[in-house]
């Protein structure tokens, strides 16, 4: 079997895993008291008090009071349980379609409705991606933000393109404002705190000749004060993402516009 094969083996497996089209082979034994949903909502509880390390098979089984093989009848290995969780860390309803058909506004509020998503699951950024969504509720959130996208006029293959860069960088900000809050935590302190260190520490080492731009951040006090509307005790960089995503709003808006106006001028002659 090739690696092309084979990863596609992987890919029609997690379909049928979180669409309930795959189900472990019955074992002998009682009648099971337990179900698959009961053993997931166990696990997302898990991680979310205690984080994603906390998430193993036997845990999982004591919190539930019952023995780590009986979780077997339900759940093949971990590595099925975390995939399982990948598709519960995106629960919640996405954006209906807007009346107004204003697309900027549609994705704008995809992404809050995707921050807001990770900081009810935080360990979710945690899990390994190994593929695009596939689940019912990853594919929900696909559809709702590759909707908004594509609305824009752009071509549908460079739309998805534009969703899995807002995606990954949604993704990865919160990750690295997660283990930012985390490192001030074990400090004793906050974000904000930690960029008031940081700033203090850079002004003993950053020189005008050396440094000019980042001279220029510590002159005009950037790093000294948390961004507008971030919550208090906090300077994350999630905190203020409304501006880069309008950025990039921006840059899709302009270039179906010259796409368009390309397309008239060559049709014009």
């Amino acid at each position: 079997m090739t690696a092309e094969q084979q990863g596609t083996n992987r890919m029609e497996r997690e379909v049928e895993l979180l669409w309930g089209l795959r189900q472990p082979e019955p074992r002998r034994g009682p009648k099971p008291r337990l179900s698959r949903e009961a053993v997931l909502a166990a696990a997302v509880a898990l991680a979310d008090e205690e984080g994603l390390e906390a998430v193993s098979m036997q845990r999982v089984a004591k919190e539930l009071g019952y023995t780590t093989m009986s979780l077997y009848r339900y759940v093949d290995s971990k590595e099925d349980l975390l995939v399982l969780m990948s598709d519960a860390a995106m629960e919640g309803d996405p954006p209906e379609p807007r009346e107004d058909g204003d697309w900027r506004a549609g994705v704008e509020e995809w992404v809050r409705g995707v921050a807001a998503m990770y900081r009810r699951h935080p360990w979710g950024v945690y899990l390994a991606l190994n593929g695009p969504p596939s689940g019912p509720n990853g594919l929900r959130w696909m559809e709702s933000g590759l909707r908004e996208i594509s609305r824009s006029g752009l071509d549908i293959g460079w739309s998805l393109q534009m969703l899995t860069m807002l995606s990954a960088s949604l993704r990865e900000t919160i990750r690295i404002e997660l283990d930012m809050s985390r490192a001030a935590r074990a400090a004793g302190g906050t974000m904000a705190d930690t960029g008031l260190d940081y700033g203090r520490g850079l002004r003993r080492v950053v020189t005008e000749e050396g440094f000019p731009t980042i001279a220029r951040l510590l002159r005009e006090g950037v790093l000294d004060a948390p961004p507008d509307g971030a919550r208090e005790g906090t300077a994350g960089p999630a905190e203020d993402l409304g501006f880069s995503v309008r950025r990039v709003l921006d840059g899709i808006e302009v270039y179906v516009e010259r796409q368009r106006a390309a397309g008239e001028a060559e049709a014009g002659e």
